[in-house]
Parts: structure tokens; C-alpha cells; sequence
């Protein structure tokens, strides 16, 4: 997928759960070089989650197949890159952790059942 079309699978996200565009799509044409370290993605936190939260996090869980990159989903030519904030919200909040290992962002059962919960969320709406 080319990053033209993951914006726009982003943007159909965020209008299903908000009504409007996602304004926050970070792509680069080289991969993150973000430090791996669990500390420094864990000084990030938004003050609550909001709808941006949501739609973003089913994006990074649709094009990762659920193993979200520390370096950013590779698609032709562009890298999706993980938001800081975000990332910090799911490791303060229990919905993901860290396989140091992989470098990847692997979320958890608690994780999972909040995932749950948005698309239900959507069902409903």
C-alpha cells in the first residue's frame, strides 16, 4: 500500500468514530531512528484518550497485522511513523508493551479488549 491510500483508510477511520478527518498522519520516507529504550516512549502521555487516539491506534494495528514497528510501518515508499503520545498512552495504560527484541509494539490482552471496545463502539453508532 502506497501512502496515499493509508491516509485515506486513515481518514475513514477517524470519520467513522469522530465525524472528521484525522488531522495527525506522520510519514517519512526513511524509517524512524527513535530510541528503543521502553523509558523514553514512556514520557509521552496526552492528558485523556480521544477520538484521534482511536482511530489512529485501529490504523497502526490494521496496516501492522498487530506488531506496530518502534521504526514505522513500511508501505511503498514511506514509513507510517508511531506517535509518541500514543505509544506512551498504551504502555502508561497497560494496553501495550514493548518486545525489545523486535523493536515492535505489541499490545495486550487489556489492550486488545479496549480495541474491542472502540469497534464496538462503531457497530453501535
Amino acid at each position: 500500500m502506497n501512502e496515499q491510500t493509508a491516509r485515506r483508510i486513515i481518514d475513514a477511520i477517524a470519520v467513522a468514530i469522530d465525524g472528521k478527518p484525522s488531522s495527525a498522519k506522520t510519514f517519512s520516507e526513511e524509517p524512524f531512528i527513535g530510541d528503543p529504550d521502553l523509558h523514553w516512549w514512556k514520557q509521552y502521555e496526552p492528558p485523556k484518550d480521544t477520538n484521534r487516539t482511536e482511530a489512529l491506534t485501529i490504523a497502526y494495528l490494521l496496516f501492522s497485522g498487530g506488531r506496530i514497528p518502534l521504526r514505522g510501518v513500511q508501505m511503498r515508499g514511506a514509513y507510517f511513523r508511531p506517535d509518541k503520545w500514543l505509544v506512551g498512552a498504551f504502555l502508561k495504560k497497560g494496553h501495550a508493551s514493548i518486545d525489545e527484541t523486535s523493536n515492535e509494539i505489541v499490545f495486550t490482552q487489556a489492550g486488545w479488549e479496549w480495541v474491542a471496545g472502540i469497534l464496538q463502539g462503531l457497530a453501535k453508532a
